[in-house]
């Protein structure tokens, strides 16, 4: 299904919203929720975006919430114990990554246990562009800066 997605979508979207509302296989969860939130499409889009903006420096004031958050997120799962771990790192990149793609937002405190939950079942890349589609299609506004109660100032 997941090999052939554009067509499938377009031919049985009522087939694959039952198989959703049914629970998807862990082992294909990761790989499912790229397509279902659409990830995937962004990633084909800008295949060399992510790996640009993790290179760039960041806005100070970004950098400094995110380094200040990091220790917060699961900090008992082995992913995220390790303050020089890959998934500290990782979520780092993420989250920065994000900051730079769309200054309007920057960075918000509620975004990073979602780039967590993400990191936690997939490479960077893909939960980058999960999260691109998480917060600018589906919470559209939720992460703004007049959004005073989630946001750092």
């Amino acid at each position: 299904m997941l090999a052939h997605w554009d067509r499938v979508m377009n031919a049985n979207y009522k087939k694959v919203r039952e198989r959703c509302r049914k629970g998807i296989p862990p082992s294909v969860r990761p790989r499912a929720w790229l397509f279902l939130c659409g990830g995937k499409l962004l990633l084909e889009q800008s295949k060399t975006l992510y790996k640009e903006l993790i290179l760039r420096e960041g806005d100070a004031r970004w950098v400094d919430d995110i380094r200040k958050d990091l220790h917060r997120q699961f900090p008992f799962h082995e992913m995220f114990v390790d303050q020089a771990g890959h998934g500290q790192r990782d979520l780092f990149q993420v989250l920065k990554a994000y900051s730079i793609l769309n200054e309007s937002v920057g960075y918000c405190q509620a975004q990073a246990p979602v780039a967590a939950f993400l990191l936690m079942h997939m490479p960077a890349e893909e939960a980058f562009w999960c999260l691109v589609s998480i917060c600018d299609k589906y919470l559209t506004g939720y992460y703004s800066q007049g959004m005073v109660y989630f946001c750092i100032l």
